[in-house]
């Protein structure tokens, strides 16, 4: 059997109804996933336009790579600038000064937007990998089929990564465009006291390039990987691994590494004498770190609390959602986990956006270091409403994916005389209850790493309102993906899914 008899069994006219929509699902999780992360990459070289000398990282990182008599013009400007700073002091300022002196700050804005990204490639690589998985629910009970029809195991292979390469590949040309058109609205937001221009958002053909491989490539190994979990023989799509429960050495290495944090930043001042900017990399490589814990842990929180609901649920729904969340709780807390993320920037930026306004009566609107704060609030919400975003995306896509995986099951149930708004109630609450989990644990290690620094500014009532408003939308996006995973399954219900189709 040749590859193109292959490819149009594999996409014959009975598969298109659901298989369709997870492809078509696929194609708009990897064109977000590219659109916000090639957005990301352009604010990070635009900073890094700003913060050299000829406008590339060589010279940034080494003056001697610098084109001739640029860095000497630079090292003028910046003079000029201390001079600024030792003259103006704590009088008023104007646009052109605050200009001059914002740009002796562009190694920090590097920094933090380096940090930035590095903290959305968890999301990013998140929602490329669900967006793989979606695709891969349909693939594998056809690609058993087609092993019935005598395709060998290496055609199958092939047809997978052909499968999910294309999808891939088409997401992230689409994601393109997604960042050409986000690119008018990046350069009205002011950072440094200036815009943004287009040569500094521009990331070039050799990234653009970069950033399309590695989407495919992620999207080949996910599904080659998911292909590997089932034996792809006549019988053997229902050859499955099971998932074992994760163990409470998670806990105890979350903590203890938590407990190393909090003691670095509550004792951030003995490092000063190292200078700033190993202040900066301490403090970004421990947010960092809590972060990746809080990943180490979810698992096993998240287990742990379904094991507690499901010993006394209080309806049958509740039943139903703790048993699936159980089932595997790494599927559970994938779902869910972006939001983690949102929930430990928000409140990052919940204070930094109390500090932007002068809590110290300053508020000189000109004023570097109030202008500094006023960026790096607006660098936060910015990240807030990225990761959201992709959270909200992988969510759905997960969930969308979820109803497809457990099509049979929810069918068996509703043989048995469940009704169709319990089913409902256990989808929402599949989602809800890591959801509730996961912010409980996200903020609590976001709180608990900024308050040596920060102290009682996280009690301010402007802080307050910023993280309920960021928690909200996390919220509010959340439950909009499970609703949108309710309609799935209502059309996979009434459409008369079948598990040979």
């Amino acid at each position: 059997m040749n590859m193109f008899r292959l490819w149009r069994l594999f996409h014959r006219s009975g598969t298109r109804g659901t298989s369709g929509r997870t492809s078509a699902l696929a194609i708009v999780a990897f064109a977000s996933a590219t659109a916000v992360f090639l957005t990301v990459l352009g604010g990070l070289h635009g900073f890094i336009w700003r913060a050299s000398a000829d406008h590339t990282f060589g010279c940034m990182i080494d003056s001697n790579k610098c084109a001739p008599g640029t860095y000497e013009t630079w090292s003028k400007a910046l003079a000029h600038a201390d001079k600024l700073v030792a003259t103006v002091g704590d009088g008023h300022w104007t646009a052109d000064q605050a200009t001059a002196v914002m740009n002796t700050y562009s190694d920090g804005y590097v920094m933090l937007a380096a940090f930035a990204s590095l903290l959305l490639i968890v999301p990013f690589v998140a929602l490329a990998g669900s967006a793989a998985r979606l695709a891969a629910s349909r693939r594998d009970a056809r690609l058993a089929a087609l092993r019935l029809a005598g395709a060998t195991t290496a055609q199958v292979t092939k047809l997978t990564a052909l499968d999910a390469g294309g999808q891939a590949l088409l997401g992230a040309l689409v994601g393109m465009t997604g960042y050409f058109a986000l690119i008018p609205a990046i350069m009205l937001l002011d950072f440094q006291n200036q815009h943004f221009t287009f040569e500094q958002l521009w990331v070039g053909l050799p990234a653009l390039a970069a950033v399309t491989v590695g989407v495919t490539l992620l999207a080949l190994v996910s599904a080659l990987v998911a292909l590997r979990r089932v034996s792809i023989t006549p019988l053997g799509v229902m050859q499955r691994t099971g998932q074992p429960m994760p163990s409470a050495w998670r806990a105890l290495i979350f903590l203890a590494v938590l407990a190393v944090g909090y003691l670095l930043l509550n004792s951030i001042s003995a490092f000063a004498h190292l200078g700033q900017m190993v202040v900066y990399a301490i403090i970004f490589g421990v947010f960092f770190l809590g972060f990746a814990m809080v990943n180490v842990v979810g698992t096993w929180v998240v287990a742990m609390r379904a094991r507690s609901r499901a010993k006394h649920p209080k309806d049958a729904a509740t039943m139903i959602a703790m048993r699936r969340i159980l089932d595997n709780p790494k599927r559970a807390w994938r779902n869910v986990s972006g939001v983690a993320l949102a929930v430990f920037i928000a409140g990052m930026t919940s204070v930094c956006g109390l500090l932007a306004t002068g809590i110290g009566g300053n508020h000189d609107p000109f004023d570097p270091s109030m202008l500094y704060m006023r960026d790096i609030a607006m660098g936060g919400f910015l990240t807030l409403a990225f990761a959201a975003v992709l959270a909200a995306v992988s969510s759905g896509v997960m969930q969308t994916g979820n109803v497809y995986d457990q099509a049979d099951e929810y069918r068996m149930l509703a043989l048995e005389g469940t009704d169709e708004a319990t089913l409902d109630k256990a989808r929402m609450m599949e989602v809800i209850t890591p959801l509730n989990t996961v912010m409980a644990v996200s903020l609590g290690c976001s709180v608990l790493l900024l308050f040596p620094i920060l102290a009682m500014s996280l009690l301010n009532p402007a802080s307050l309102l910023t993280l309920a408003a960021g928690i909200g939308l996390c919220y509010a996006l959340m439950v909009l993906g499970g609703c949108a995973a309710n309609h799935a399954a209502h059309e996979l219900g009434h459409a008369g899914y079948r598990t040979d189709d």
